[in-house]
């Protein structure tokens, strides 16, 4: 008697990273996604204002996966990745069971066709300042973007009652449009976007990154076998004067050149048996 065969999974449904990248000619096409979640109000906002100037695809984490850096999970490359349609108000919006460096790994290796040469990730609900934006998904995603050779712009809106998702999207496709304005090596940007109206913004500043970002003391608590992290206060005078938690507080736009990751041997001795080497054996 012949078994059954198992039915093939439909292409709709999942991500198979099998294939080698292509590259792309020209810079229209552009890749959204976020960390909150392909149902949070800023990736919306941001995909639909780009969507009047660029050709956008959208593919975003089917839940918030907020603190996920450059991650992507674990990846069995024979099965896939669940994923669907959605509609967020573009032609094309996908929503994929994993965080944003999954979403930009699986573009660049061309599950939506042609590799992005931009990738806009956010808007992130509150700001991503300091040099703990190594921990955030929306900037991993703009990281992981130039791993593959890509531009990557990460937003972020620091938050207000209401919230300003217009103001963040208006500078971000104007940063995108200066961006794609010419030819130029992959570079990874962040942007932060105070909450305000968009004529209320001071301006758009170049800001070194602060020293950490806003958690500022941790606590082990045994007894209620919980860890306890702490934000800066709202008025407490701890950001350098300069950086970008210093200028998002005095309502400007901050944009940071984030570096690239490399190898350096430059503090290594030039003898390497002083850190290890082999113990030797007798005969």
């Amino acid at each position: 008697m012949t078994e059954p065969k198992t039915p093939t999974p439909q292409v709709e449904r999942r991500i198979v990273v099998d294939r080698p990248p292509v590259v792309a000619r020209g810079l229209e096409r552009v890749l959204v996604t976020n960390d909150d979640g392909f149902d949070a109000p800023g990736i919306r906002v941001l995909a639909q204002a780009l969507a009047r100037e660029f050709d956008v695809t959208v593919a975003a984490p089917e839940r918030d996966r907020s603190g996920a850096g450059t991650g992507i999970g674990r990846v069995e490359a024979a099965t896939g990745i669940p994923m669907r349609r959605v509609d967020i108000g573009v032609d094309r919006a996908y929503a994929l069971d994993g965080p944003p460096g999954l979403a930009v790994m699986a573009a660049a290796l061309g599950a939506f066709g042609d590799a992005f040469p931009l990738v806009v990730s956010g808007i992130n609900a509150g700001r991503n300042t300091g040099q703990s934006v190594i921990h955030s998904g929306t900037v991993g995603a703009a990281l992981t973007a130039r791993t593959f050779g890509a531009h990557g712009l990460a937003v972020s809106l620091d938050p207000s009652e209401p919230w300003h998702w217009e103001t963040a999207a208006g500078i971000a496709v104007a940063t995108a449009r200066w961006i794609t304005s010419r030819e130029r090596k992959p570079v990874a940007i962040n942007l932060n976007v105070p909450g305000v109206e968009l004529d209320q913004v001071r301006g758009l500043r170049s800001a070194r990154l602060d020293q950490f970002g806003y958690f500022r003391v941790a606590v082990a608590d045994e007894s209620g076998e919980k860890l306890q992290l702490e934000l800066a206060a709202e008025g407490e005078p701890t950001f350098a004067e300069g950086s970008d938690s210093w200028l998002l507080r005095q309502q400007y736009a901050t944009i940071t050149m984030l570096g690239h990751l490399f190898g350096s041997d430059g503090l290594l001795p030039d003898d390497l048996a002083e850190i290890w080497q082999p113990v030797a054996t007798g005969s």
